[in-house]
């Protein structure tokens, strides 16, 4: 994330100035500058930010007690240079040791955080991002699903299993032959797609429709139901 990229160093900055302090003590008008702001941001920004992003509690309480003793420091006249670079020390490596894991864990989800942010332009918001990867991973699953069992859905058996002519083969129809070829070879049901549902989803997948959360959530818990289905039967 880079609210807390540029905070690490913003610390990192006041570290080489305090390591540049020429006696045992520090006053400047730059370095209590720096860590009030610094301050400001942790408690304002990056504390919260921490927190939604699910950073361990102890940690930040550790964090949250060396700012404090910072901004305790820079308070003061004069700080004790062996003091400040303790504290920062303690900073640096909570940083190093627990944020920066977080962070590496974030950017490799960053391609669909940074396609979400460049594409809010078109009116596409989260809502329409979670439906389409639930829709996506609807079709591939049947697809995957279909080729370990060895059910055709090409256009030609799709007709044949459902006895009827189609003009072009639609996710539906797919869909449609694939719950009768498991009702046949495993007698299982698989859950119905209904019409609305049907709708819903070109909408979404082809029109832009952002749906309501409740639309959303009924597409998210189709697929994990979907989902739990299709691991059901394999593992039987």
């Amino acid at each position: 994330m880079e609210e807390i990229e540029n905070f690490y160093e913003s610390i990192k900055d006041i570290y080489s100035l305090v390591l540049r302090a020429r006696s045992k003590t520090i006053s400047t008008r730059e370095f209590k500058e720096k860590v009030f702001s610094l301050y400001e941001d942790w408690k304002t920004e990056i504390e919260p930010l921490l927190k939604e992003l699910g950073v361990d509690s102890f940690v930040l309480s550790m964090l949250n007690d060396a700012f404090e003793r910072l901004y305790a420091y820079a308070k003061l006249r004069v700080a004790e240079v062996s003091d400040v670079k303790t504290c920062l020390s303690e900073i640096n490596d909570t940083f190093l040791s627990k944020i920066l894991t977080v962070l590496r864990k974030i950017r490799k989800r960053r391609p669909y955080v940074e396609l979400a942010k460049l594409a809010s332009f078109l009116g596409l918001d989260e809502n329409w991002f979670s439906a389409t990867c639930a829709l996506q991973l609807q079709e591939v699953a049947i697809t995957l699903f279909a080729k370990q069992k060895n059910i055709k859905l090409d256009k030609k058996h799709v007709e044949r299993i459902l006895n009827k002519k189609i003009d072009s083969l639609s996710f539906n129809e797919k869909y449609e032959a694939f719950s009768k070829e498991i009702k046949r070879l495993c007698n299982i049901d698989m859950p119905i797609l209904t019409t609305q549902f049907r709708k819903t989803r070109a909408k979404i997948l082809h029109e832009g429709y952002n749906p309501q959360p409740e639309e959303k959530d009924a597409i998210v818990q189709f697929t994990l139901g979907l989902l739990q289905k299709l691991k059901d039967i394999s593992e039987k």
